[in-house]
C-alpha cells in the first residue's frame, strides 16, 4: 500500500495545479515592474474561439437598370467593372472583338494566369474554344518547354528531355533570372565546344510538341505558325528543328539581350515540331506559341502553389518586352485556392499585396482590361460532413475590394458556380464535375465553369454593340 503513496502524491500536485492555474486564467496577472513583466495567464486559451477579423464586402458598382434586367433575364452574372464611365480599356478590347469577328487579319491575344485550378489547359481549353468558334483562330496559343504534369495537358501533345533548368519565382530560392511573363524561365543544356553531329543529336536539350486530336476541342491540329520566345542568345546560337520528323534544320538565334521572337514555321501547318537547342552559354527560353494569323488566342499561364502575388517579382522590362512581342488585350487573374484557408477570416494583407501586383501590371499593360476571377467554391470537412469553406466570402470580398481598388474587373465565380455547396454537388454529380478534393475541377468541370465565363464576356460584348448602335447618328 506504502507504494501507491508516490502516485497519489503526485497526482494531488497535479490537481492542486491545475486549479491553481485555472483560477488564474480568470484574474489580472499580466502586470510590469521596471523592466519585467508578466503575460496574461490563461488556462483555457486553446478552448476558446479565435476572435477573426471580418472584411467589409464590397457592394458591385451600380449599373444601368436595361443592362441589369437583361442580365437577370438572360441569366448571366454581368462582369463587375470598377474601370468607371470613362475608362476606355474595356471598349479597346470589344471594339478590336467587332474588328476580327468581320473578318479583320487581327489576333484578340488574352493572357489568363492562375494556379494549379487551370494547370493543364483546364477552364483556359474551353474558353479558348467557344471564343474560338464565334470570332475565329486556331491553335493553342503559349506552351511552356517544361511542366510538372507531363501528359496532363490534353490540347497539346508535349514531350521534352530531362535536362532543361526550371527557374520559378516560387522556389524557395530566388535567382538572378529574367523570369517569364508568369514567374519561370527555362535553360537549355549549355553545348560549348560540342560540335560532333552525333553527340548534339544526343545531348543537347530538347523539346516536342504535336498536334492533338479531340471531339469537342477543334483548332489543335494541325499546329500554325510556330514561334520561339528566348531571351539572351549569344553570336553562333542556333536550334535544330524537325517538321514532321522530316529533314532536320537550322535555324540562327537573334544575338542580344532582348526577349526576342523568332519565328520557326509560318504559314505552313503541320502535325509535329522538334527543337534542340545548341547555345555557347546561358540560353533564356520560355516556351513556343501556336496560333494562326487571325481570331482568338487564349494564352495558359498556370503556375502551380501561386497565389498570384509573385507576378510583381517579374522585371518590368520583361513585362513590357513580352507585351511588345504578343500584344495582350485582355488580362484574366485567376487565384485563390492556395490562400483561403479555415484559419483566417482577415485577408487584409492579401489585399495589400495583391492590390501592389495588380497595380503594377497595369502599369505595364496600358488600356488593356485586367480582370480578376473569384475563389471558386472550396470544400472541408466538419463534423463528418462537407460544407464550403467559412471564410471563402470574406476572402472573395477581398477580392472584389482588389478589383475596385485598382479600377479593374471583377467576375464571381463563386456565384456563377452556384454559391455555397456548389464545390459539393460538382464533385458528386454523375459523371464527376469535380475532384474528390473539393477544390479541383475535372475536365468536365472546367467545361462548365469556361461557358458560365464566355457567357458573361459575351453579354458584355453585346451590351457594347447595343450602345454602339444607340450613338449612331440617324
Amino acid at each position: 500500500m506504502d507504494s501507491d503513496k508516490p502516485v497519489q502524491q503526485s497526482f494531488r500536485l497535479i490537481l492542486y495545479t491545475a486549479v491553481i492555474v485555472s483560477c488564474l486564467s480568470f484574474i489580472k496577472t499580466d502586470f510590469s515592474i521596471g523592466k519585467f513583466t508578466a503575460k496574461k495567464t490563461d488556462f483555457f486559451s486553446d478552448l476558446k474561439p479565435k476572435p477573426v477579423k471580418k472584411i467589409k464586402k464590397i457592394a458591385p458598382p451600380p449599373a444601368p437598370p436595361a443592362k441589369d434586367s437583361l442580365a437577370r433575364k438572360a441569366s448571366v452574372l454581368m462582369i463587375e467593372q470598377y474601370e468607371g464611365d470613362t475608362s476606355t480599356e474595356w471598349k479597346y478590347f470589344f471594339e478590336k472583338l467587332k474588328r476580327v469577328e468581320k473578318g479583320d487579319k487581327t489576333i484578340v491575344r488574352i493572357a489568363w494566369f492562375g494556379d494549379s485550378l487551370i494547370e493543364g489547359d483546364l477552364i483556359t481549353q474551353d474558353v479558348r474554344n467557344e471564343l474560338q468558334k464565334k470570332f475565329g483562330g486556331k491553335g493553342v496559343g503559349f506552351v511552356p518547354i517544361t511542366t510538372h504534369v507531363p501528359g496532363f495537358r490534353k490540347t497539346i501533345g508535349w514531350t521534352f528531355s530531362d535536362n532543361w533548368k526550371t527557374y520559378s519565382l516560387t522556389d524557395s530560392v530566388k535567382h538572378k533570372v529574367p523570369y517569364g511573363a508568369y514567374g519561370q524561365v527555362y535553360v537549355p543544356r549549355n553545348m560549348r565546344g560540342i560540335t560532333d553531329s552525333v553527340a548534339i543529336a544526343k545531348e543537347a536539350s530538347k523539346v516536342k510538341y504535336s498536334g492533338a486530336y479531340s471531339s469537342e476541342l477543334k483548332g489543335l491540329s494541325p499546329l500554325y505558325n510556330v514561334s520561339l520566345l528566348y531571351s539572351r542568345a549569344d553570336s553562333g546560337d542556333y536550334i535544330l528543328y524537325r517538321l514532321n520528323n522530316g529533314e532536320e534544320q537550322k535555324l540562327e538565334l537573334i544575338a542580344n539581350d532582348k526577349i526576342n521572337r523568332l519565328i520557326v514555321n509560318q504559314n505552313n501547318p503541320i502535325n509535329s515540331i522538334e527543337i534542340r537547342f545548341v547555345p555557347k552559354d546561358t540560353l533564356y527560353v520560355y516556351g513556343f506559341t501556336f496560333e494562326s494569323s487571325k481570331g482568338i488566342v487564349v494564352d495558359n499561364y498556370s503556375l502551380r502553389g501561386s497565389s498570384g502575388i509573385h507576378l510583381s517579382g517579374v522585371k518590368n522590362r520583361v513585362f513590357s518586352q513580352i507585351q511588345q512581342a504578343l500584344d495582350y488585350d485582355l488580362i484574366v487573374m485567376q487565384y485563390g485556392v492556395n490562400i483561403a484557408s479555415e484559419k483566417t477570416a482577415d485577408y487584409s494583407w492579401y489585399s495589400r499585396s495583391f492590390t501592389k501586383t495588380v497595380n503594377y501590371l497595369e502599369t505595364i499593360f496600358t488600356n488593356t482590361p485586367v480582370l480578376i476571377v473569384g475563389c471558386s467554391d472550396r470544400s472541408i470537412k466538419q463534423d463528418g460532413n462537407y460544407i464550403t469553406m467559412p471564410t471563402i466570402p470574406s476572402f472573395i470580398s477581398s477580392q472584389r475590394e482588389i478589383a475596385s481598388n485598382t479600377q479593374s474587373s471583377f467576375w464571381d465565380l463563386f456565384t456563377a458556380m452556384g454559391g455555397e455547396g456548389s464545390m459539393i454537388k460538382m464533385a458528386d454529380a454523375k459523371p464527376a464535375l469535380a475532384n474528390k478534393d473539393y477544390t479541383h475541377f475535372k475536365a468536365s468541370g472546367g467545361k462548365v465553369i469556361a461557358n458560365l465565363f464566355v457567357q458573361s464576356l459575351l453579354f458584355e460584348y453585346d451590351w457594347f454593340l447595343s450602345q454602339q448602335k444607340k450613338k449612331k447618328p440617324l
